[in-house]
Parts: C-alpha cells; structure tokens; sequence
C-alpha cells in the first residue's frame, strides 16, 4: 500500500479513529497492538509474506536486545551476540538485494552458469535493516532505556516511515510512543501533519511524476537527442528524484504527525548547497547520519591520519552506493561522490574561498551528472547520454518530451499507482 493510493485514503482515518477511540478509554496497549497490526496490513496489503519477513526479524532482533541489555550475559556473549545481530540483519538484506546481483557477476566474469532466482525485493527492507542495526548496536553499547516488545514492534513497524524512511533512531521514536500526552488528540499537529501531507502529495504526484515522464521519454529517444533534449532529460531526474523521495518523506512526516510522532526531517534544501560535503549535510540526513556514526566513525573517521580518512570516506560513499541498488552503475555513483569528498577535503581551503556563485554551480553540475550514472539502466548509457549533452547539435526539444509535458499530471490529476519506492 503506497500514500497515493486509493485504498489508502480509507485506511488512514480508520486506522487513526480506532487508535483514538481505545487511547480514550485507556487502553493503551491495545491501541498499541492495533497501530502495529494496521502497520503490518499496510506493508503486506499487496503481498502478506511481507509481513512474515517483518515478523521474523523484529523477533530475532529484539531476542538479541534481550540477550545484550542482560547484566548476566558475559561480555564474549555480548560481542558474539552483536556480531550475530549485524549480520543476521546483513544477511537478510543481502540475499533478498544482492544474490541474484552475485550470481549475475560471478556468470559474467567467471563463466559460471548459475540460474538467477529473480527474487523479489521486498519494499523498505533496506531502510528498516539499517533501523534494526543501530537498535542492535546501541544495546550492545547499553545506550537503551525501557523497551518492551510492542515498543519495538511499534518502532520498526510504523507505516508512516516503514517503507520509504527516514532511517529512524530508537531513541528518538520509543519515547514517543511511551508518552502519555502523545495518546491524546492534538489538533495543532493533526494541522500541521496535513500540511506536511498535502505538500508532499503534490511534490510526489504533481511534480515528480512529470519530471518522470520527461525524463523517461528521453532515455527511451537516447541516440535521437540533440543537446537540449539531452541537457533537459538531466535536470528532469535531477527533479525527479528529489520531489519523489522529499514527498515521500513529507508525507511521512504529516502522517507521523497525526499521530503525535514527530518523524525527523531528511531535506533541507540539498540543491542550495555550496560544496559536495554541505550537499550530504542536506540530502537524505538521516542516511548520512547512520553511515557516520555506525560505519565512518567506528572505520576510525578522520583520527588516523589523511590517508585513512580518504580511505575510510571512498568505502562509505561505496557502499551507500551500492545500498541504493543493485547494480555497478550505484556503486560507481557513489564512487563519484566519495572521490567529490576526498578531493573537497584535500582543497578545502580553496574551495571555501571560491565566490558562493561559483561553489554552488560546480556543486550542482557535478550533483546533475552523478545523477545521470544513478539512473542508468546500465553501464553504457550514462556515458552516451552525456554525450549527447556536448556533441548531440543544435535543435529544438525532442516530440516525445513535448508530449510528456502536455500529457502530465498537473493537467490531470489522477491517483495511480506509482512505480515501487526506493528500498
């Protein structure tokens, strides 16, 4: 079930008056059990084996919870027990992301023969993975107050950031749910959680639906681009893919909101930026924040030394790369922004004296074309797209890309489903 759907519409307001209706009367953990029920029935609304996956790993991570916060487990356990938990969640996220990306490979550079299992990538899992990661790690480092397993369940499974983020902290999230004030209505959020909605509906439908098609129109006319076709093609994914995930996340947040959980924010005007290190500070922050603190900082940051810190930064933008998908062409995206940073770092002092004009327009071309190595569909294309960029001629706007236009959402407005959000 996606937030622009029809049936959506219907199981909001049920889903909120039920809610409610048992906080009134104080039962509240039967108001607790049901948000999580109707979160499960909202993430397996289309496939209910969904909801087994979800299941299985909010049980074993908080068996692992257990086992770590106990003060009878010794400390070999506890560290048996982390290492347990990260790949276990690793390991889930691997075989449902990455096997069949595996075998793909080793059939193309070793001449294998293995048969693809064309398995189905379950929506959200790379963001409720990382979720369960800190929780794992935070109760290993004892950083954890109360939590019981209806907190937990409720914590992973919230359908307002389930299945396309932010990429939430429990402890930002439990209290939440443990405060007695939050089981009441609260108009004032109910006010501004629609406003959040209702931007971000039409950030998603409106907006980045339209870039898509203008988008889609040129990377389906490739080689009959000229230049303006091209150059437009590149700034409509630019738009496109900042109006979907930031809509998604505003609804996320105005739907969080009409529940009283302030949900943290994950935009805050990444195309302003002025260098490649304050566009990470701006873009998707709650992504950046987990691969600092649970993947750079423990890698040892920037405290041994510029080598290291190089290092450490090309591996992290590496494997936020390949998170976003499954496929070379993510992995080489992130390289680009990984090699940005490293070389940010290095001239650091350059760069900050370059007039802000300036700064941000090489941050924004450099920004545009990752962009385009981010949505390829494969390894060519990019690299003939830019082309068409500087050598396609000169020429007025490709037919199909006109159509597109006159052929889009803002004229008319419908409620369809959209391709699957980013996992």
């Amino acid at each position: 079930m996606l937030f622009n759907s029809y049936v959506f519409l219907a199981f909001l307001p049920i889903t909120w008056m039920i809610y409610f209706l048992l906080n009134h009367f104080r039962w509240y953990r039967l108001a607790q059990s049901t948000l999580i029920i109707a979160s499960f029935v909202f993430y397996g609304y289309e496939d209910y084996r969904l909801c087994l996956l979800l299941a299985f790993s909010i049980a074993v991570n908080f068996l692992l919870h257990l086992g770590l916060m106990s003060n009878n487990c010794r400390e070999v356990l506890r560290r048996l027990l982390l290492v347990w938990g990260i790949g276990i969640n690793l390991g889930l996220l691997y075989y449902f992301k990455y096997f069949d990306f595996t075998l793909e490979n080793l059939n193309r550079f070793l001449g294998t023969d293995f048969v693809l299992r064309n398995i189905a990538l379950p929506l959200g899992v790379s963001f409720y993975t990382f979720q369960q990661i800190s929780f794992v790690v935070d109760s290993y480092s004892r950083k954890m107050g109360k939590c019981s397993l209806l907190d937990y369940s409720l914590f992973v499974s919230f359908f307002p950031q389930l299945v396309a983020g932010p990429i939430v902290l429990h402890k930002e999230m439990i209290p939440q749910f443990q405060n007695p004030e939050n089981r009441k209505i609260n108009y004032d959020n109910m006010l501004s959680g629609a406003e959040y909605f209702i931007m971000g509906f039409a950030k998603k439908v409106l907006v980045a639906d339209t870039f898509a098609k203008i988008c889609d129109a040129g990377y389906e006319n490739l080689f009959e681009l000229n230049s303006i076709s091209a150059v437009l093609t590149v700034l409509a994914f630019t738009l496109e893919i900042y109006f979907d995930f930031s809509g998604y996340c505003d609804m996320a947040l105005g739907l969080g909101r009409f529940f009283n959980i302030i949900i943290p924010t994950n935009f805050n005007s990444p195309y302003k930026a002025l260098n490649i290190s304050d566009f990470w500070k701006r873009w998707h922050m709650t992504l950046t924040r987990f691969l600092t603190t649970y993947l750079y900082i423990p890698l040892g940051g920037s405290r041994k030394g510029l080598m290291r810190t190089c290092i450490n930064v090309m591996l992290v933008f590496s494997l936020s790369g390949l998170w976003h998908g499954a496929a070379w062409t993510f992995v080489l995206w992130g390289m680009m922004h990984g090699a940005a940073m490293v070389v940010y770092r290095v001239g650091r002092k350059f760069f900050d004296y370059l007039p802000r004009v300036l700064s941000w327009l090489c941050t924004f071309l450099f920004v545009n074309v990752a962009w385009v190595f981010f949505r390829a569909e494969y390894f060519r294309q990019p690299w003939r797209l830019l082309g068409r960029v500087f050598c396609g001629g000169a020429g007025g706007i490709h037919s199909d890309m006109v159509s597109a236009l006159c052929n889009n959402t803002i004229w008319e407005l419908t409620l369809e489903r959209p391709a699957d959000a980013t996992s």
